[in-house]
């Protein structure tokens, strides 16, 4: 089974599934992370913002980094050197966002993350596309979302935890241009997939909305049950 959420910036998609694959027992995968990690990479050579569609595709080919689904867990490293709160800083979740509108970038990580469903006889992946190009066909398709302030609040308290200097304005002001650049890109553009199942997390604790959300699973397995019978 495949489960993909997908909503904008700091509407609790990451926290929440992993919570959810906890819960049932199945991988996690963290598509955001994967463009992260490009990201940190591009950082590290020094190259920002690659130019050219095909030097970008010659260089994702020759690149190494690695992406497995270990211990029902996703793990990326390069060169060796596993990759994991390096990708968590303000600045590279900005250069991620830059990079995702490249078409390269985002056929490069989608054929990366339909080979890493396979691995699993249970996905919970969320991103901003997942449910509408990675997997149309999830058997759960959920757009999570929250007003602005909440998920400002959020992600801050997340960037505060890891050390960096921010402000709720300055946060807000990211998720909206976040917001702006994720729905108007021409590829893959952030909106909700057909068939999926809304859910606004402002007022829930990320406990109450991983209870929806299993109670959800529990009744689309309840309902195979009942049409195979």
């Amino acid at each position: 089974m495949i489960i993909a959420i997908d909503g904008p910036a700091g509407a609790g998609k990451s926290t929440v599934s992993k919570l959810l694959a906890k819960r049932l027992g199945f991988v996690y995968l963290d598509t955001g992370a994967m463009y992260r990690a490009l990201a940190w990479v591009f950082a590290k050579n020094g190259q920002e913002s690659p130019s050219g569609e095909e030097t970008l595709r010659a260089m994702l080919a020759q690149m190494e980094l690695r992406f497995a689904i270990e211990n029902e867990r996703l793990e990326i490293s390069c060169g060796g050197q596993t990759l994991s709160e390096e990708l968590r800083s303000p600045e590279i979740s900005e250069a991620a966002s830059k990079i995702s509108r490249l078409p390269a970038v985002r056929e490069f990580l989608v054929d990366r993350q339909r080979r890493l469903a396979l691995q699993g006889t249970g996905i919970v992946t969320e991103g901003r596309d997942t449910a509408t190009v990675v997997f149309p066909n999830a058997e759960l398709k959920v757009f999570l979302t929250a007003d602005i302030r909440t998920r400002a609040r959020r992600r801050l308290a997340e960037y505060l935890e890891k050390g960096a200097s921010m402000s709720l304005e300055q946060t807000e002001r990211l998720i909206a241009e976040r917001d702006e650049a994720d729905s108007r890109r021409d590829h893959s553009p952030l909106r909700p997939a057909q068939n999926s199942v809304f859910l606004d997390t402002s007022g829930l604790a990320i406990e109450e909305v991983v209870e929806k959300l299993a109670e959800m699973v529990e009744k689309l397995g309840s309902g195979k049950k009942r049409s195979e019978a």
